[in-house]
């Protein structure tokens, strides 16, 4: 009895496992931060980062969208990371040996540029009195 009682639990368990339609995320880097060669298998734009973090330093922050994507991208790391980032509003920043990457907003069609400065406000001369 007791041991039906284990095997009731781990098959269902091994059931579920199998029968889940799971696919594991593979990222490999390869190169130098010059030449990079970037080939990822379903893995999402954070674990790219990281990868790319590992390997070069690179230090990002910022949301990135779930999905898991399928890509390989050969160049210069900065190029590499605009490529990942593609459809991203983001900034890259130099930073001794590695990239500070800032992800400002998800994908979008157009990019948001800010203006160069405030537009002027002018101060009114009527006052309310309260």
């Amino acid at each position: 009895m007791r041991t039906r009682s284990i095997a009731v639990p781990i098959a269902g368990v091994l059931l579920v496992a199998l029968s889940c339609n799971c696919v594991r995320a593979e990222v490999r880097v390869q190169g130098d931060a010059r030449d990079v060669r970037l080939d990822a298998h379903d893995a999402t734009i954070a674990e790219i980062l990281t990868a790319l973090g590992e390997r070069f330093g690179l230090r990002y922050r910022g949301t990135t969208g779930g999905e898991g994507v399928t890509v390989t991208f050969e160049g210069p790391l900065r190029r590499v990371v605009a490529r990942v980032l593609s459809g991203y509003n983001y900034i890259i920043a130099s930073r001794g040996e590695g990239l500070d990457v800032i992800v400002l907003s998800t994908q979008s069609a157009h990019a948001v540029v800010q203006p160069p400065f405030a537009a002027p406000t002018v101060p009114s001369k009527r006052q309310r009195d309260y």
